[in-house]
């Protein structure tokens, strides 16, 4: 009677053990794909943050105004300071390997008071694939704080806004061992940041 019982159990065993493995793969493969999803968006955070702060503190709002006085417009003018292909370029060499370069896109929003008019300009520049934004840099005004100098060049004026979104799509179409886990991982990852411009005189 132990004997049969001892078949049977076996028996059971052998049936289950195939069943086991399995459902040792997935939550090891989905343990995988949620660690690599926070890490990806933790480096697409890191390198957007970064790409706001290189732009804000070397954006010179002198220099725009002087190239908009030699009839330039104003999405010329910030073109001469800033270059969307070279800060891509910087953001992809920061992103993990394994994204296609043409899957990588950037958008620099700058958002500067018109000395003369006092009225706001706002101009993008946008490198790679569709890149949305998850607010316009219009939407995000009241970040920007004005001037409480006494000078009356400064007084009153807007802190200069700049916010760099930062795009990745099918972060993940080449790791096919995500699809065995079942997990349905996102079609694009993206990251914004926003900052003041640095050479703002409180």
């Amino acid at each position: 009677m132990t004997t049969k019982l001892l078949r049977q159990q076996r028996g059971v065993a052998s049936i289950e053990f195939p069943f086991v493995v399995v459902g040792i793969m997935v939550i090891a493969f989905g343990l995988i794909s949620i660690y690599r999803l926070i890490y990806t968006q933790a480096r697409l955070d890191s390198t957007a943050f970064m790409l706001a702060d290189v732009v804000a503190r070397t954006f010179d709002d002198k220099l725009v105004i002087a190239s908009l006085a030699d009839g330039k417009s104003l999405k010329e003018s910030v073109n001469q300071q800033l270059s969307a292909k070279d800060l891509l370029t910087i953001a992809q060499r920061m992103l993990p390997s394994g994204f296609d370069d043409d899957n990588v896109s950037l958008v620099i929003d700058v958002r500067r008071q018109d000395p003369v008019t006092g009225l706001p300009d706002s101009v993008s520049l946008a490198q790679g694939a569709n890149c949305p934004a998850a607010s316009s840099i219009d939407a995000l005004s009241e970040l920007a704080p004005k001037s409480q100098r006494e000078e009356k060049s400064l007084k009153g004026r807007t802190a200069t806004l700049i916010q760099a979104t930062l795009c990745v799509e099918q972060p993940f179409s080449r790791d096919s061992q995500f699809e065995l886990s079942g997990l349905v991982l996102p079609a694009r990852l993206s990251s914004n940041a926003v900052m003041i411009g640095g050479r703002y005189a409180l």
